[in-house]
């Protein structure tokens, strides 16, 4: 009986300090026609990794007044050998929260979902975009920057960081990953 209780009480104990993942408010007058306007964005800092995520492209494909479809790509080579990972992901507005998401990607090799939410906590609607994701699996966290040009990053970029007491040396960039040869 005692252990019953003390497995209990442990149980109790890791729920209350589980850190879980909320969502920041998303960006002030969240306009969703703008947003989505950039058809092709480029994944170009990743906040907690894997670093393999700063490989990743994503690409509008179909917008309905219900859903948002996007297109991602993940590619990355790494021990000698490529990784190629194809998801196609249902973007739904979370009622009442612009700028907030419910996302269910399925990775096309193996049927696979994943089901996130989202929150765009910064953007200037042309050349970047901050975008929180939580998972609903794990509760895990991460934040990525969206640029349109994978190679430079634009200044507003740093702006954004700065406004946010982040350091960008401390999150994975696309700058210091080579997508061609990924040190695990």
């Amino acid at each position: 009986m005692k252990m019953i209780i003390a497995v209990i009480f442990l149980g109790i104990l890791m729920h209350a300090f589980a850190k879980s993942c909320e969502l920041m408010p998303a960006v002030k007058n969240f306009d969703s026609e703008r947003y989505f306007k950039n058809p092709h964005m480029y994944v170009t800092h990743s906040k907690n990794g894997p670093k393999e995520k700063v490989c990743q492209e994503h690409e509008v494909i179909q917008k309905r007044p219900t859903f948002i479809k996007t297109f991602v790509l993940n590619v990355y080579n790494a021990g000698g050998k490529e990784h190629k990972i194809l998801m196609d992901c249902i973007n739904k507005p979370k009622n009442g929260k612009p700028g907030q998401f419910d996302v269910e990607c399925e990775v096309r090799e193996s049927g696979n979902k994943i089901q996130l939410e989202t929150s765009v906590i910064a953007t200037d609607y042309q050349n970047y975009a901050f975008l929180q994701s939580c998972s609903k699996a794990d509760n895990t966290e991460n934040i990525l920057v969206f640029e349109g040009n994978e190679k430079n990053v634009y200044p507003a970029v740093n702006s954004v960081f700065k406004a946010k007491k982040w350091s960008s040396d401390e999150w994975f960039s696309r700058k210091n990953v080579n997508c061609d040869d990924v040190k695990k």
